[in-house]
């Protein structure tokens, strides 16, 4: 059995990883032929470029949406996917944009080894606001305002990851002991309809979320609940918005035994259903049907 990928870049989804665990071969745009009998297509940008290739007949073909360029072109996405009979894997999140019933897939991420070591005398909480061009799209100038407020309270350190290589920032993001993916849900000075017009963004958990889990930083982020069931378990992040990041932030510094028991949670949660084994198995539930 011979299974292909098709992604935008390597990295994409993590694919390298997902690829090795499927023993599978990786596909970039450029690719004009496709010589698998099972196709995994990652992403909106390899969406578009396989529907533009001259088709085989494949034993099966899949796609996972993995981030919000999906939302951008959700209409088309799903008007393909369902004329095409194609099994959709998306990010929970993207639940509100999936117009058909959908696997729930998310990122694998594998890291490097490192040493994670957390200050005594602090606490050391982490945000990482993204590109430029997603300027406050995770809510940063308002988590700004926040950790400004508690500054005058507590002994804490914020460190926030920008202009930094991958590995770096995984370095500095292991020294936290809380992380804050963003703070999107009922943001009032984000524009909660930016992604898909009609439809309100609610947020995620992203890649960055997910290192913070297993790098141990207890994770928060703002997003709806999501039925993963009976797949994997909802993750066990702490959920919160604009009004309550506060209250939120003043439990977790306080209550270390609270904090670390989260952290405990949220660490064997990533490791398990983040790994590259359970996703490729996940994301794979459809060949078994056809086979």
């Amino acid at each position: 059995m011979s299974i292909g990928i098709l992604v935008p870049h390597g990295k994409y989804f993590a694919a390298e990883f997902l690829a090795h665990a499927l023993n599978a071969k990786t596909f970039g745009l450029c690719t004009k032929e496709l010589n698998v009998e099972h196709l995994i297509i990652i992403g909106m940008r390899a969406l578009k470029r396989y529907s533009k290739l001259k088709k085989k007949d494949f034993k099966s073909v899949a796609v996972i949406f993995s981030d919000t360029n999906f939302c951008r072109y959700y209409k088309w996405c799903n008007k393909y996917t369902l004329e095409n009979n194609i099994p959709v894997y998306a990010m929970p999140d993207l639940n509100d944009y999936c117009l058909q019933p959908f696997t729930p897939a998310y990122h694998t991420i594998t890291l490097p080894d490192i040493e994670i070591k957390k200050p005594d005398d602090r606490t050391v909480i982490c945000h990482s606001p993204g590109t430029k061009a997603e300027d406050n799209i995770k809510g940063t100038e308002q988590i700004e305002i926040v950790i400004n407020e508690l500054s005058k309270k507590y002994n804490i350190e914020y460190l926030v990851l920008k202009n930094l290589s991958w590995k770096d920032c995984i370095k500095v993001k292991s020294t936290a002991h809380i992380f804050i993916d963003q703070l999107t849900k009922n943001n009032p000075f984000i524009d909660q309809y930016r992604f898909g017009g009609e439809i309100k963004y609610k947020g995620a958990l992203g890649k960055s979320g997910i290192e913070g889990m297993l790098l141990k930083c207890c994770t928060i982020t703002t997003m709806g609940f999501h039925e993963t069931a009976p797949f994997f378990p909802f993750p066990p992040v702490v959920l919160t918005d604009y009004f309550d990041l506060m209250n939120v932030l003043e439990i977790l510094i306080n209550d270390t035994k609270y904090r670390n028991s989260l952290i405990e949670d949220q660490y064997g949660w990533a490791k398990k259903y983040c790994s590259p084994e359970f996703v490729a198995m996940n994301v794979t539930r459809h060949i078994n049907e056809t086979v």
